[in-house]
């Protein structure tokens, strides 16, 4: 079974959040198994000018990239699709690997480094915080699945 994870800068306290969170991994345990990795904020990252944090933040991501699996970052300037696009692509990437890692930076999101080595990706042209993202993401996911799966949820 595909192994997903979902690694992200910062933890959420907000309980629509984590509501949501519990519903998509609910949805998605029939497919894969999915797992939200939560990385501590930089200590006194505030106070770094944004190129000093993003990569103090890469270096905190970086211990979970180790091993066959395939990174792919949320980024905003990143390869946008439509669901059924998407659904394509991320069967594509589940045959190259049985492990994936989806990526959200921080605020200032990833450096360029990362995002040469890294698929990068968009959800949209908007930009949306951090906590959004991830049950927007979670949702496309198991949209993905049932496109592919033909199950009725997407139309």
């Amino acid at each position: 079974m595909l192994q997903l994870n979902l690694i992200v800068i910062g933890k959420t306290n907000e309980s629509y959040v984590k509501e949501a969170i519990s519903k998509y991994k609910l949805l998605l345990s029939k497919y894969c198994k999915f797992e939200i990795i939560e990385l501590a904020d930089v200590k006194n990252g505030n106070k770094l000018p944004p190129e000093k944090l993003k990569q103090a933040e890469a270096e905190l991501i970086k211990p979970y990239l180790q091993g066959k699996s395939i990174q792919i970052l949320l980024d905003e300037k990143g390869k946008r699709m439509s669901s059924e696009d998407f659904a394509l692509y991320f069967e594509k990437q589940s045959v190259l690997s049985s492990k994936i890692n989806f990526i959200i930076g921080g605020s200032y999101g990833f450096t360029e480094t990362m995002k040469h080595e890294n698929q990068c990706i968009s959800l949209s042209e908007m930009t949306f915080n951090h906590q959004m993202v991830r049950i927007i993401l979670m949702e496309q996911i198991f949209r993905a699945y049932t496109i592919l799966k033909n199950t009725g949820y997407h139309h």
